[in-house]
Order: C-alpha cells, then structure tokens, then sequence
C-alpha cells in the first residue's frame, strides 16, 4: 500500500479556476490545445520548444534554475516543467521529486518517455528519474547529470492527456 502524504495547504483563492479538486472530470476539456501550461528554459531545443508551444500556446513560460522550475509545479503556478538538456543533475531533482511524489506527481525522464510512446505507443510507462545509478561512462559531476531531460508534473492524469499531446506536436530534429 502506498500513501502520498503532504503537508502543503492551498487555499482556494490561490486556486486556477482549472485546479480544483474535481480536476479528474475536467480532463476532456484538458485535450485541447493551449489547455496546459509549462515552464521550461529559453535554451531548451528547437523541437521540444515547437511542441510546447503547440501545447500550451501563451502559457509556455520560461525561467532559471532547475529547482525553481520545480517548485512552479509544485506550487501548481504551472502544470508542467520540461526540460530535454543533460544539464540538471540528481541533486537538483531528488527533493522536488519526493515533494511532487507526496501530491500524487512525479518526475519521469523525458527522453526514455518519447522512446517508449514512440515504439510502443504506450503512454503508460512511467521511467521515474532514478537517484541510484551513475550515467554510464560518464566522468566527475556528469555521473550524476540527469541525462534525457526530465518532466515534472502534479497529476497522472493530466500527464497522460499533456504527453498524448506533446507526443503528436513533436518532431525530433536530432
């Protein structure tokens, strides 16, 4: 048995009119475009930008810091934070994760979720980032780099709805 527990309190005037708690029978409306909102870096690629813009039209936002990024989703400021470079590390991800984890969210790896849905048209994987291995051949800090990107969110649902999505918007250009 699994419990997700947080100690986090929103009031309801802090709430998007969207993120009640009856959030679960909203999610067909979630299957239009510009329904979501993310963040993610100005210097995220070219294809995952497109996407993101596609998805979420104006609620695309962009900041700095991996750890602030998180704590918009956490916060529910957005929905999504996405990012595709190699360049947050374990130690930037392990904490908002466990707190997202507590909300019913997570963090997956987005390049092994763009493999998965792309050759199995399974959206169902889930590859949680994992804080127990080294990247493979890797040198120094890079050990430790989350290679792949990552996705953070605050729901499994709204995650499928926004991945089904972001999938038929992207065009790898790698």
């Amino acid at each position: 048995m699994e419990f997700n527990i947080c100690s986090l309190q929103f009031s309801a005037a802090n709430e998007k009119p969207d993120n009640k708690l009856d959030r679960g029978l909203q999610q067909t409306a979630h299957l239009e475009k510009n329904s979501y909102s993310a963040v993610t870096s100005l210097a995220e690629a070219k294809d995952v930008l497109s996407a993101l813009s596609i998805v979420c039209g104006e609620n695309l936002h962009f900041a700095a810091g991996a750890g602030y990024k998180c704590l918009c989703v956490i916060q529910d400021l957005v929905d999504f934070y996405v990012f595709s470079e190699d360049t947050t590390f374990k130690w930037d991800s392990c904490a908002p994760h466990a707190i997202l984890k507590s909300l019913g969210g997570g963090m997956l790896d987005l390049s092994e979720c763009i493999k998965s849905a792309n050759q199995n048209k399974n959206l169902c994987v889930r590859p949680h980032l994992l804080y127990n291995s080294e990247v493979q051949g890797a040198k120094g800090a890079e050990r430790w780099a989350n290679k792949g990107g990552l996705v953070a969110y605050r729901s499994e649902e709204q995650l499928e709805f926004f991945f089904k999505l972001f999938i038929n918007n992207f065009v790898f250009t790698k």
